[in-house]
């Protein structure tokens, strides 16, 4: 069986992604895809990593666990999401790192299912954004002590993608960018569901409706409807096109009012985090969905 594992990040949208599948469960099982609710299986999983702590299960323990999840489904693929599989939020940037715990966690995972085909899908977000939305989760201290235990010249997602790649490199690696989201949401969904890549799922286009107007969302599916061989380049060009024209006035940046946050760190974030998306692109044994 196929196991997807979507890691997170936080706060990038992971719960949506989950909730935007489950609504196609009725579909996917009938493509062989398996979609439970994230109660099924987290339990499950927290209980098996806790017990094992990085041992391969033995070949009754994997098929318990199994069973315990799919209760009596059957298909080709499992699909669970959960943005605390690697750790909670207020760990994100122990030992100074970003996700340090990511390459053992994997690895923890991995072994659950040893005789599987195991992936892991996994979105990042620019940091100018990422860390101070992880902040406004803490129930306690300051911005200023968060910042203070965070080297934030060092958040590099591809160092951290790279550490995930080489703890488990029999498995597929798929990352993408939480802003590209809008434009790349249709692959990101049917990668991480394990159909192809132009199966037209429902809620494809759940951010492109909070970033355009109604009437150019309307427009676009129409033209889309009316043009089903599109291939996905065609088919996002012309979403960028109907989005320059019917982008709506309420769609604003996200902003964070903390101290210490100013313009001027932000652009400096920002700029870093191009160039590592440059990097993370060109990681070995990674698929970098982008548009």
């Amino acid at each position: 069986m196929e196991i997807a594992f979507h890691v997170g990040a936080h706060n990038t949208e992971a719960d949506l992604l989950l909730n935007c599948l489950r609504h196609n469960a009725g579909y996917l099982a009938r493509e062989g895809t398996i979609v439970p609710a994230g109660e099924a299986y987290r339990p499950v999983i927290g209980d098996a990593v806790r017990k094992l702590r990085g041992e391969s299960a033995d070949p009754d323990e994997e098929e318990a666990i199994l069973e315990l999840i799919l209760k009596g489904m059957n298909g080709r693929r499992l699909v669970m999401s959960s943005e605390n599989f690697i750790c909670v939020p207020q760990r994100v940037f122990d030992e100074g790192a970003l996700y340090a715990k990511i390459a053992h966690k994997s690895v923890w995972l991995r072994n659950v299912f040893p005789s599987q085909q195991v992936s892991f899908f996994m979105a990042v977000r620019n940091p100018a954004a990422f860390v101070p939305a992880l902040f406004l989760r803490r129930k306690q201290g300051s911005f200023e002590e968060y910042l203070g235990s965070i080297a934030l010249e060092k958040v590099c997602w591809s160092d951290t993608v790279a550490a995930l790649a080489e703890a488990v490199p029999d498995c597929q690696i798929t990352v993408w960018c939480t802003e590209d989201s809008p434009l790349i949401w249709p692959e990101v969904m049917a990668a991480v569901a394990g159909v192809d890549s132009t199966t037209q799922l429902e809620r494809s286009d759940v951010h492109l409706r909070s970033i355009m107007k109604p009437e150019g969302l309307a427009r676009l599916h129409e033209y889309l409807q009316a043009r089903p061989d599109l291939a996905t380049a065609q088919r996002r060009w012309a979403t960028i096109a109907f989005l320059d024209k019917y982008s709506s006035e309420d769609a604003m940046e996200e902003s964070f009012d903390l101290p210490d946050w100013t313009q001027d760190r932000i652009e400096v974030l920002t700029e870093a985090y191009e160039t590592d998306m440059e990097k993370l692109a060109e990681l070995p044994g990674v698929t970098f969905l982008q548009p």
